[in-house]
């Protein structure tokens, strides 16, 4: 718990000043696995996040945050390479709480994320989404 809190105060120190930013909404469709950490018991899901992603020099960070079904709400950090349409990161979803790989290619993102198949994952061991994003506005 000490490392996310330590996550989450030097996020904002990485995303300040950064050259390039996007702002977007993104739709996602997915399926989690229940109980356990194979896909026997899946169960699908879906959320709407709003975000904002920013590149400098190949390091790209993103946070997003919205709402989700079932677990109602939920947000992302993610931190990578790449550019603002092409990049590949690693993500922590504070709640629930899931790890993983996010790939964004143009419009379409999907990510792969690990949990802890407790309440804290929402009793969940693997979430697999799909995503389509919305470009609010781009500035340099």
């Amino acid at each position: 718990m000490k490392k996310l809190i330590l996550i989450s105060l030097i996020f904002p120190a990485l995303v300040y000043g950064q050259v390039t930013k996007k702002t977007f909404i993104e739709l996602n469709l997915g399926v989690a696995s229940i109980y356990g950490y194979d896909f026997g018991e899946a169960f699908p899901g879906a959320s709407i996040l709003a975000g904002k992603t920013f590149a400098n020099k190949g390091l790209v960070t993103e946070y997003q945050i919205g709402l989700a079904a079932p677990s109602i709400l939920t947000g992302k950090l993610a931190i990578g390479g790449g550019n603002l349409n092409k990049n590949i990161m690693v993500a922590c979803r504070p709640w629930p709480l899931f790890f993983g790989p996010q790939v964004k290619l143009g419009w379409f993102t999907a990510s792969f994320e690990v949990g802890f198949d407790d309440n804290i994952s929402f009793d969940s061991g693997l979430i697999a989404t799909i995503g389509f994003r919305w470009k609010l506005k781009n500035r340099k």
